[in-house]
């Protein structure tokens, strides 16, 4: 097989992953299908070497802390401020979830399989590229497959669990009128900030996709740097997502910094398929002897998030379905969370006034909570957790 073919195969699989997660609004997520898919192809004869073949393998090593930098871009503090009790309980509720992981999970499944797969219940392809490097690094490559098996699997929990309690608490929101004139207008505030100039903002004539590649791409390397001094104990990934929001908030880098890249499809492209290298080596005995220590993981996340969540939306005077779902927003992140949250509010509606209503009450609420726990507390976790290995 040629490097061409090989990366063509590659993109392919890619590709059709993005459509049937667009076609079932993200129901199937693009990682569950391109594992779905890689894992029947290997299994008929797709040489495992094809990563290495197209070149994918040492490319996407050096893209990945470039991603998570640009995520580090996308954190609006101002929105963060307004929804504090969202951050407050999806945090609490994503710790606790891991946390019971960690501590319960050793003693059902063993203390590799638990600590592997604990921050995976957090979200994000990041934590899951952070834990596939450590786990190879000790020769666990079993484990990474197990892991590639949490991240693809999860949304199935948390997306039926989360919807019906949003729709129960629809009901509810609809019942006071109050509530339908209070999120009937949206409140559009802190407009003029976005025009104020920054410290290390840069003139406009340096906008240009390959300036704005180059000032990730420093900023990776400056993070990778400073990971290096703390001798590994802090991981690269940790700090390249702090590096991130602070040359964000210092205005060297924009705000969601990667499409300006004219790069961002490619990016995504090779960190996410980098993902499942270990599946050319899984087998079906494999696969099944994952499947319980998998359901252990994730029930024992959910419980920790429920009863977390329950507890921290009493003391903040939030619903527990609200509550018990923003914690849940780690098992599918974004786009999920916005495509849930019109759908419920679609759903449970009777005109336009309550489905704006609904969509202003629950959308915002539950995009951040997703980017809490997905894109933040996902990469922080799993750079703690993988010290335990």
């Amino acid at each position: 097989m040629t490097p061409t073919i090989a990366f063509a195969i590659l993109l392919a699989i890619f590709a059709f992953g993005e459509i049937v997660a667009e076609k079932t609004r993200a129901v199937l997520s693009a990682t569950l299908v391109i594992a779905v898919v890689l894992l029947i192809a290997f299994w008929c004869g797709l040489p495992g070497d094809i990563f290495d073949t197209a070149a994918v393998t040492a490319i996407a090593n050096n893209l990945i802390g470039i991603l998570i930098t640009s995520l580090g871009t996308m954190i609006d503090f101002p929105e963060l401020k307004r929804q504090w009790k969202t951050v407050i309980i999806s945090l609490a509720g994503v710790i606790a979830g891991v946390g019971l992981i960690v501590l319960v999970g050793p003693f059902l499944i063993g203390h590799d399989r638990a600590i592997a797969g604990a921050p995976i219940f957090a979200g994000a392809n990041t934590a899951a590229l952070l834990m596939i490097d450590a786990l190879n690094g000790k020769g666990l490559t079993e484990l990474s497959s197990f892991v590639v098996l949490i991240l693809v699997v999860q949304n199935f929990v948390g997306i039926p669990i989360a919807s019906q309690l949003l729709r129960r608490d629809a009901r509810t929101f609809l019942k006071d009128p109050q509530n339908i004139a209070l999120y009937t207008v949206t409140d559009a505030e802190n407009a003029a900030a976005a025009a104020k100039r920054k410290p290390l903002q840069l003139p406009a004539m340096f906008d240009k996709p390959s300036i704005h590649l180059l000032k990730l791409t420093i900023v990776a390397a400056i993070a990778q740097t400073a990971a290096g001094l703390t001798g590994g104990k802090i991981h690269f990934f940790v700090f390249a997502l702090l590096f991130g929001i602070l040359f964000g908030e210092l205005g060297f880098l924009e705000k969601n910094s990667l499409p300006r890249t004219g790069s961002n499809t490619f990016i995504i492209f090779a960190t996410t398929v980098i993902i499942f290298t270990n599946l050319a080596t899984t087998t079906p005995q494999q696969l099944l002897s994952m499947i319980v220590p998998m359901l252990v993981v994730l029930i024992l996340g959910v419980i920790g998030a429920f009863i977390v969540g329950t507890v921290a939306s009493k003391l903040l005077k939030v619903t527990p379905g609200l509550g018990i779902s923003l914690a849940l927003t780690c098992t599918f992140g974004f786009p999920t969370t916005m495509l849930m949250s019109q759908e419920v509010a679609k759903a449970m509606s009777s005109n336009e006034e309550e489905r704006a209503a609904l969509e202003n009450y629950i959308l915002p609420k539950m995009v951040t909570a997703g980017f809490i726990t997905v894109t933040i507390s996902s990469v922080l976790i799993a750079g703690v957790v993988v010290t335990m290995l």
